[in-house]
């Protein structure tokens, strides 16, 4: 009797308000599954973090033997090889368990839509699993300038690590729905109501 959840994946730049639009829509009923925090949860596991000191060296270790991501990231968005070895260890993982985590929320049931908030949802075809994939337009000022104040990053960094990434106009191209992140958050969120009602209420 209870047609299958909804999968929605959003995809936008970096420090576009994805996190954001992901909670908007968990407001609305959706459950939101955070690849981020399995990433971060998968360097703790012994056998990943051995493969990645194996690959990259003990040099990304903190003071308490801990993998220090700021330093991992200061190498692998210097060169695409290092970026895809990371790539190529986490994220056939992170797609396992969110696939597992997709069937564990369909079996429960009383779902409308699962949300896939991935930073990497075309690169990684995280972007297949979804029945529709929603854009996050945030012109470049507002992402920089989030980016300085939450992530404490200096000004060139978004850029640098864009340019490892599907182009913004690529991915808004391949996009459902997108959604103008440049204004208030009421605004951005009657667009997610309006997105919700067009594709979830009324099928």
């Amino acid at each position: 009797m209870n047609s299958k959840p909804k999968i929605i994946g959003i995809t936008g730049g970096i420090s576009s308000g994805k996190s954001t639009i992901a909670r908007m829509l968990a407001s609305l009923g959706a459950e939101v599954i955070d690849a981020d925090v399995m990433c971060h949860k998968l360097f703790l596991k012994k056998d990943i973090k051995a493969k990645i000191i194996e690959r990259f060296g003990k040099s990304i270790l903190d003071t308490y033997d801990k993998i220090d991501r700021a330093r991992l990231a200061g190498i692998v968005f210097q060169d695409k090889t290092s970026l895809d070895d990371l790539c190529s260890i986490l994220h056939p993982i992170v797609i396992e368990q969110i696939r597992s985590k997709i069937g564990e929320i369909e079996n429960r049931g009383r779902r409308k839509a699962i949300v896939i908030d991935a930073a990497l949802l075309e690169e990684s075809d995280l972007s297949l699993l979804c029945d529709f994939v929603i854009f996050v337009n945030t012109g470049r000022d507002h992402r920089v300038c989030r980016s300085t104040i939450s992530r404490h990053w200096q000004i060139d960094e978004l850029e640098r690590r864009e340019r490892f990434q599907m182009s913004l106009e690529d991915k808004k191209k391949k996009a459902d729905y997108v959604v103008d992140n440049n204004f208030t958050e009421e605004n951005t969120y009657r667009q997610i109501k309006e997105f919700w009602q067009i594709y979830l209420e009324k099928r």
